[in-house]
């Protein structure tokens, strides 16, 4: 059961060399996210001489968006050019905290990378697409739509995530088309 959902760390940056108050400037939007982190825990809770034993997982996801600045007739493919040219980027961490009654606490860990890789990010994703978009409008940036998370339909395995057409978009690097300024 979904307990709870909250931002544990953000940070926003934007390179000293770029003022986002000029126009005609060329900015390609990249979406990523990392490996999450998850942390079961069981909690023993004392009421009126009762006590009852609390047993959830908190599955923490960073979410990163950044503009790039476009140079003619370069593509910047790795993450290390990627960071060389960063304009602007917003960053997040989220947490989803949910309530496991099932007998077998913790639960196995292949089930908590799948649970991590589906329904961590589905219930995530509008809280990232909101706090990502509100960023942008106070950092003066141009607005970029965050895509929706859609289930998956077709040969990958009941559950997945994709943002868009993009199965791989959650795991690597989506760059958008172009925004001038």
């Amino acid at each position: 059961m979904l307990r709870a959902i909250y931002l544990r760390d953000s940070a926003v940056r934007m390179d000293n060399s770029f003022d986002p108050i000029l126009p005609g400037q060329q900015l390609a939007p990249i979406f990523r996210t990392g490996e999450g982190r998850v942390d079961c825990r069981e909690t023993k809770i004392s009421s009126d001489g009762n006590e009852t034993i609390i047993h959830s997982c908190a599955f923490t996801t960073r979410f990163d968006f950044a503009y790039t600045k476009v140079t003619e007739g370069a593509t910047v493919t790795s993450d290390e050019e990627i960071e060389k040219t960063i304009a602007a980027q917003i960053t997040a961490d989220i947490t989803v905290d949910y309530l496991i009654n099932s007998p077998g606490f913790p639960p196995d860990p292949e089930n908590l990378k799948e649970w991590a890789s589906s329904h961590v990010i589905l219930h995530a994703w509008p809280y990232w697409r909101e706090f990502c978009h509100s960023t942008m409008l106070r950092m003066n940036l141009p607005v970029t739509m965050i895509p929706l998370v859609q289930l998956a339909l077709g040969p990958e395995p009941v559950g997945k995530m994709r943002v868009e057409n993009s199965s791989a978009a959650l795991k690597r690097t989506n760059k958008m088309e172009n925004k001038t300024l």
